[in-house]
């Protein structure tokens, strides 16, 4: 089943066109890597997915389901962090778990408990006073928490020192393995990611040029970038990128 299916989607920003008639599907159970330079639309394209903003043409389904028809309990599946994502700094970790547990009826108490020693938080710690790093671990510990069917991630690593972006990789792919999840990742910085993904999506001009599994776009690549072994994710991603004033169609 496609977990996700966007289908001729647009978005403007005023005359602004960030996102055009943008097409590709997701398999459940994908780790998906959605690469694009800054102000291509990834940020536009998960709020989308998530709810928080409406595209005026194109059909969005998120697990099986329109958008806007999501039930509560189903976006209780579904969790998410943002660069810049703001929690309410005056609580206290165990105060911030406290307040999601009741919202998520899959909370795991126990796999909040293994996230929080894992990435060594503090629960008594006020949110305000954690470090990025530690803010942002804390933000994927919530997400994670309830176990989550789809979680969408955008930029989560940015302004974050390796040791942490380590800590935060392994502790998304202990779960994520464990569980099955698809995970939706979207960056311009394909470093981290090369090691996660198996699903990878670049986004050019708005438009998705290519979608599908990373082993198969290594393949359709390979004679092309005459690489010497199999071509990297970098080297994928500065390919298709390069494209990036050309019309969509000459990106393929």
């Amino acid at each position: 089943m496609a977990i996700i299916d966007v289908r001729g989607l647009s978005y403007r920003y005023g005359r602004h066109e960030v996102l055009r008639d943008l097409d590709f599907w997701l398999p459940e159970g994908a780790f998906y890597a959605l690469l694009g330079r800054n102000g291509v639309g990834k940020s536009t394209l998960l709020q989308i997915l998530m709810g928080l903003r409406r595209a005026p043409r194109g059909e969005v389904r998120v697990l099986d389901t329109p958008v806007r028809a999501l039930t509560i309990a189903q976006r209780a599946t579904i969790g998410y962090v943002a660069e810049g994502q703001r929690l309410p700094g005056w609580m206290r970790l165990e105060q911030l778990e406290a307040y999601c547990a009741p919202l998520y009826p899959t909370w795991d108490r126990a796999l909040a408990d293994q996230l929080r020693d894992r990435f060594a938080l503090d629960p008594k710690r006020k949110l305000r006073t954690m470090s990025r790093g530690d803010y942002m671990k804390a933000a994927l510990l919530v997400s994670l928490a309830p176990r989550p069917r789809l979680l969408l991630m955008d930029e989560p690593f940015t302004g974050i020192d390796v040791v942490v972006k380590d800590e935060l990789v392994r502790g998304l792919l202990g779960v994520a393995g464990e569980d099955g999840q698809t995970v939706v990742i979207a960056s311009h910085d394909v470093g981290e990611l090369e090691l996660l993904c198996d699903w990878v999506g670049i986004m050019v001009n708005g438009a998705m040029a290519v979608s599908e599994p990373l082993e198969d776009l290594k393949a359709r690549y390979a004679d092309d970038l005459d690489a010497a072994g199999e071509p990297t994710l970098r080297e994928l991603f500065a390919r298709i990128a390069s494209h990036e004033r050309t019309p969509f169609a000459e990106v393929a």
